[in-house]
């Protein structure tokens, strides 16, 4: 249970009184709170607080199906958001929802977890939008325009632009309910939307083609290397292709949000040289979440695009997670990305639903 964080789906098994072990329930939700006293999730019939001497067993499972089908294509919309922004969550967080807003400034502030239920408000000092966005999840308690406001205040105290994350349910541009009622607001108050992201999911043995580890995985003339941490090599490839417009933040902001989650892995292409020497062609992030693997950080280099590298390293980290028996990943691309929408439609995968990140000016 240590290493147990909100926002994960898990069953537990615990007992109706401490030091019981004969007369026992379960418990399938999402965490919302984990403390030394125990942990709060939310189930169907809601709420549900657990004190840490009646849990017996902690199991993690994967996001809820919303329909039969194979697991990434059968998950919500605002589950894989969740799935999404769990890997990339810079260290300055906060969740607007009404409980945590009663609590602020009280007394027992200090001893009350903070609710991870609502809208995710994620800052960084890096330039990407994704940590630097309101992510609607939950219903706040608030409602949208008071929702809005409070956003607005807590960009505005830390002299940030407001900027909101919109999804859609699906591949079309009907929102999610989670976020439906936002759309007329951040239109009157004159937000500007940027491009849509796409967010697509595959399996990752379809991905991995047939590889049974990253090593099987890249083309003729290539070797992989899987590390735990970045290389000066990894910043200088992903600080030269910043998308476009985008401001350039703080290389140390952007490194440490690299970083951030543990564990998480560098998956890497290289091209070997006669004189033993090596160049790196392409690499990417990976990150394991809610049982399901998320690829951020794609990068090839401009002059060897099309060669394969970047698909070597796309089913080289697919092989990784397969072979821990994580059978689905998940990756946001930019619509106007044609090449890397090419290269994973071409490993299987499909676009599952939009996200637009609505900027105040």
């Amino acid at each position: 249970m240590d290493d147990l964080q909100p926002g994960r789906r898990v069953v537990v098994r615990y007992s109706l009184a401490p030091g019981d072990t004969h007369s026992t329930s379960d418990a399938l939700g999402v965490v919302t709170a984990v403390d030394e006293a125990g942990l709060e999730i939310d189930t169907k019939r809601g709420p549900l607080r657990i004190a840490r001497d009646q849990i017996l067993l902690v199991h993690e499972v994967p996001p809820a199906p919303t329909k039969a089908g194979r697991t990434h294509e059968i998950v919500s919309a605002v589950d894989l958001r969740r799935i999404s922004a769990a890997a990339w969550l810079p260290h300055d967080v906060s969740w607007l929802h009404v409980e945590n807003l009663r609590n602020e400034g009280t007394e027992a502030a200090a001893e009350v977890s903070l609710l991870q239920k609502g809208w995710l408000l994620r800052h960084s000092e890096s330039a990407t939008r994704r940590a630097n966005s309101c992510l609607p999840v939950t219903d706040t308690g608030l409602g949208w325009e008071q929702g809005l406001d409070a956003v607005e205040e807590w960009y505005r105290a830390r002299g940030r632009p407001s900027r909101v994350q919109i999804y859609s349910a699906d591949d079309s541009s009907t929102l999610a309910p989670e976020c439906e009622g936002l759309a007329p607001l951040l239109s009157a108050r004159g937000y500007t939307p940027s491009e849509a992201t796409l967010l697509l999911t595959g399996a990752t043995a379809e991905a991995a083609g047939g590889a049974s580890s990253p090593a099987e995985a890249p083309a003729a003339g290539l070797i992989v290397d899987v590390s735990d941490a970045p290389t000066s090599e990894h910043f200088a490839a992903w600080t030269s292709q910043r998308t476009p417009g985008e401001e350039p933040g703080s290389a140390e902001a952007f490194k440490t949000l690299i970083e951030a989650d543990q564990p998480c892995e560098f998956v890497t292409a290289y091209a070997e040289h006669p004189d033993g020497s090596r160049t790196m062609v392409a690499a990417c992030r990976v990150v394991e979440r809610s049982k399901w693997a998320v690829i951020t950080n794609l990068i090839t280099r401009p002059d060897l695009r099309r060669r394969g590298a970047g698909r070597s390293v796309a089913a080289a980290a697919a092989a990784l997670l397969a072979q821990r028996g994580v059978r689905s990943y998940l990756v946001d691309v930019e619509s106007s990305n044609e090449a890397s929408l090419g290269l994973f439609a071409s490993l299987g995968a499909t676009v599952r639903h939009r996200s637009w990140y609505a900027e105040a000016r």
